[in-house]
C-alpha cells in the first residue's frame, strides 16, 4: 500500500508529511536530516522537542515548495508597501466575522 494520494495534487498543494520522526525525515534533504535528527536527540524537555518537531514538520511541508527559493527571495526583497498583515486578510476575506 502506498501514502501517495490516488488522485494528484493542485498547484499549491503539498504531500502530508507525518508528524514523527521517521515522516519528517524521510522528506528533508540529506543535509537537513542530519540537523533534523540531531536536534531531535539533543532535546532535554518534552517543550524542546516539541518544538524541534513543530519547527522540522513545517519546514518539511515548505521544503516540496518547487518556487520556495523564489519565494523567499521576493519576500526579502519586495516593497513593504505591499505587503498585507495576516489580520487584514481576514478582515478581507471574512468581514461577517469582523462586524464589517
Amino acid at each position: 500500500m502506498s501514502a501517495q494520494p490516488v488522485e494528484p495534487l493542485l498547484p499549491g498543494q503539498v504531500q502530508r508529511v507525518p508528524r514523527t520522526i521517521k515522516g519528517i525525515s524521510d522528506w528533508l534533504t540529506e543535509e537537513k536530516r542530519v540537523r533534523f535528527l540531531e536536534q531531535v536527540m539533543a532535546a532535554k524537555e518534552e517543550d524542546d522537542y516539541n518544538q524541534v518537531m513543530d519547527n522540522w514538520w513545517a519546514e518539511a511541508h515548505l521544503d516540496q515548495d518547487p518556487y520556495r527559493e523564489e519565494r523567499r527571495r521576493w519576500a526579502m526583497t519586495a516593497d513593504r508597501s505591499e505587503l498585507v498583515s495576516l489580520d487584514e486578510l481576514k478582515r478581507r476575506w471574512f468581514p461577517e466575522e469582523n462586524g464589517t
